[in-house]
């Protein structure tokens, strides 16, 4: 029986080979994506439908690689109507779903867009629709039409010089006429793609000529042959480095391991088909040639333990090819177990596939099998029925006549006079690429002192940069210092002067005082005079204590404050009386004041208004605080600033000239240098007739807190 155990893997590997070396074109990929941006309209839809096509046929095809670019061609045609490019967006998801082995949608897309093209009159994707359209029907296990498609499209690719695709329809001819058992036709076709890869000198399918050779001898049951080649496409695909560590290789591997099983030399046939596993081990086939071989070993359990899980599999997917070798392996396995039943059942399956199919190899393979079933079974005539269907069919095959065939051309040695031409292409192109090597070096010398030049002044730029930069900053920060001197200097001579006028506002207060003292002595008011000297003691002794202080908290000032107010009040006889009110929450114990701020405005208002008023006289201090403002508001009943003025009594010139103006003095420094916020304004208070009913002062000073004085 020929050996088509591993009729998929067989021509696999031709077929990548006559066009795996184009694509995928990573630096096309890499141009079209640039581009893509930049394109509108069917220009778009072209390149869209370009990325696609890259992705057609990688060592391990991704059909979502293709979907993602044909998706958005088909939908942007569309909304254009351009009818070429709805076409050829539809024919690369049909290869999508090819390659998902959804073979029915394939065949629906496909045929849509068959006939826009030959509409068109355009030969090469004429050509190419009937490419995929035959791979498709091949999946269907429908042969004839095929056939067909593939006849249809080798001429126009050819016609249209594209010798990738027709590359590609020879490999796959050759691949399905050795499915079905014709061994002559699979050899022509085989021969016809070596010529296309001699035209286009791919190291790459030099070596898969070698290998695909040796699946041809293996068909013909030449296995040392079939080995040899084999081993020599090994041989050249290790001397050129290609990444051997592939689904391609490694099928290369298995194919090995399966000679040695037909040879009968089962310890070969494991070591190769492990090194298959090992290079690839999510490839499920490995497994099942494996299986095949315990299969030989009479290690039946094993080899069902390998044959059975994945049979459920195959049919969801729709795989007869992969279905029906395993169905018929689990036949020979339950076969072996002396489980007849069984067997039967898993064997007439795989036997209905084959022959619906018309795979004569495997066909071949079931009318053995059922024979041997049948003969255990007792049933002689089924037996018999089976055994000559089997020698019938397999003498049709001319099995003698293709041998002599591989045998005549092997001594013509037209075949390795055909290798041994690409290798002398192949020689030549190596001289040319050395060539080119030596230049391309001589051109990276060259960038590379270009760059070293570039790198070089761009260092020279930065280090000056830099450098600049260091000397205006350590300018900066000089200047930053100086002017941190300079503010410290200001800040020291305006506290300086704040003492000065603190030192000129208690003298001033105190000559006040020692004034009124004077007065009640002089009059032999000495009660009056005691109780006033008990006061001004106390008010002494709190202004000595913050005399040297710059701010003081509001208690003690206001504490001050009311011990001149009582004395004041003593003085004139209880002429006037006075309230200090906080109009809103204050704590006046954390808010700090400058000393002695508040007393000018009080003494102002009692000397300037009250002690000329006709009645009794009011002082109404009132205190408030809003957005860290403090408002203090000093207003008095008295005769109002015009009626003082006409007065002009000699006393009032000199305290109006010393106590306000000394305030007035202090608070401009705070404002100048401690950044205050503080002024003060005056203005008469108008009753509901319009006549002056007294004076207000209104003094805003910022909210300075303990806090903040020992932040």
């Amino acid at each position: 029986m020929l050996p088509c155990r591993t009729i998929l893997i067989v021509t696999s590997l031709l077929v990548w080979c006559s066009t795996s070396a184009q694509h995928p074109n990573r630096e096309k990929i890499n141009r079209l994506e640039a581009l893509l941006p930049t394109t509108q309209g069917m220009h778009r839809v072209d390149c869209l439908n370009a990325l696609s096509e890259e992705y057609w046929w990688p060592p391990k095809v991704l059909p979502d690689s293709i979907s993602c670019w044909a998706i958005p061609a088909h939908n942007e045609a569309l909304r254009l109507g351009y009818t070429s490019g709805i076409a050829t967006a539809i024919m690369h998801l049909g290869v999508a779903e090819l390659y998902r082995k959804n073979f029915r949608t394939a065949e629906n897309y496909l045929r849509q867009a068959l006939p826009v093209f030959e509409n068109r009159n355009n030969g090469r994707e004429v050509g190419w629709c009937n490419l995929w359209l035959g791979q498709t029907l091949y999946g269907e296990n429908n042969f004839k039409d095929a056939i067909a498609c593939y006849i249809k499209s080798s001429p126009l690719l050819r016609k249209s010089g594209d010798g990738e695709g027709e590359g590609k329809v020879y490999a796959w001819m050759s691949f399905l006429y050795e499915a079905i058992g014709d061994y002559d036709s699979s050899f022509y076709y085989c021969n016809k793609s070596l010529q296309i890869r001699e035209k286009m000198s791919d190291e790459v399918c030099i070596a898969g000529a070698l290998v695909n050779m040796g699946h041809l001898y293996k068909a013909a049951g030449a296995f040392d042959d079939a080995i040899g080649y084999y081993k020599k496409g090994w041989q050249y695909a290790s001397t050129h480095d290609f990444n051997v560590r592939t689904t391609n290789w490694n099928n290369m591997h298995e194919a090995i391991g399966t000679v040695y099983r037909l040879k009968d030399m089962l310890d070969s046939s494991v070591y190769y088909i492990h090194q298959a596993i090992q290079i690839d081990p999510e490839n499920q086939l490995t497994y099942v040639s494996f299986g095949e071989t315990l299969l030989a070993e009479n290690k039946y359990d094993s080899a069902l333990t390998i044959f059975l899980p994945p049979i459920e599999h195959y049919r969801k997917e729709n795989d007869n090819w992969d279905l029906m070798r395993l169905l018929l392996d689990v036949a020979e396995a339950y076969e072996g177990k002396k489980k007849e039943a069984t067997a039967l059942q898993y064997a007439a399956e795989g036997f209905s596939l084959a022959k619906s199919a018309n795979i004569k190899p495997y066909m071949i393979q079931g009318y053995l099998l059922l024979s041997k079933i049948y003969n255990h079974l007792k049933e002689n005539d089924r037996a018999y029925f089976f055994m000559q269907q089997y020698i019938s069919l397999k003498d049709s095959v001319s099995n003698k006549q293709f041998l002599w065939r591989l045998t005549n051309y092997k001594k013509q040695a037209d075949f390795n006079a055909q290798l041994e031409r690409i290798a002398s292409l192949d020689k030549d192109n190596k001289i040319l690429d050395k060539d080119n090597r030596i230049k391309e070096e001589k051109l990276k010398r060259a960038i590379m002192l270009k760059w070293t030049l570039i790198i070089g002044l761009l260092i020279a730029l930065m280090s000056g940069t830099f450098i600049f930069r260091n000397l205006t900053l350590k300018r900066k920060n000089e200047n930053l210092e100086h002017q941190r001197k300079q503010s410290e200097l200001k800040l020291t001579a305006a506290e300086l002067e704040m003492q000065a006028l603190r030192a000129q506002m208690n003298p001033h207060f105190i000559f006040n005082c020692l004034s009124s003292i004077n007065s009640f002595i002089l009059k032999s008011e000495t009660q009056s005079a005691s109780d006033y000297l008990t006061k001004f003691s106390r008010l002494i002794r709190m202004v000595l204590t913050n005399s040297n202080k710059s701010f003081i908290p509001l208690e003690d000032e206001l504490d001050m404050l009311r011990l001149y107010l009582d004395m004041e009040r003593l003085r004139f006889k209880n002429a006037f009386d006075y309230n200090i009110v906080f109009e809103n929450t204050i704590d006046s114990s954390n808010i700090l004041v400058p000393p002695l701020l508040l007393q000018p405005f009080a003494e102002n208002a009692i000397w300037h208004g009250l002690m000329h008023k006709e009645g009794h006289g009011t002082l109404n201090i009132a205190l408030s605080t809003e957005n860290d403002i403090l408002n203090c508001v000093i207003t008095d009943n008295g005769v109002g600033r015009d009626k003082a003025a006409q007065l002009k009594s000699k006393s009032a010139n000199q305290r109006k000239s010393m106590g306000l103006q000394i305030t007035a003095e202090r608070l401009a420094l705070l404002n100048k240098d401690l950044s205050e916020q503080t002024h003060f304004t005056i203005e008469d208070v108008v009753d509901s007739d319009g006549k002056v009913a007294g004076t207000q002062v209104i003094l805003k000073l910022h909210v300075r807190s303990l806090i903040d004085a020992y932040a």
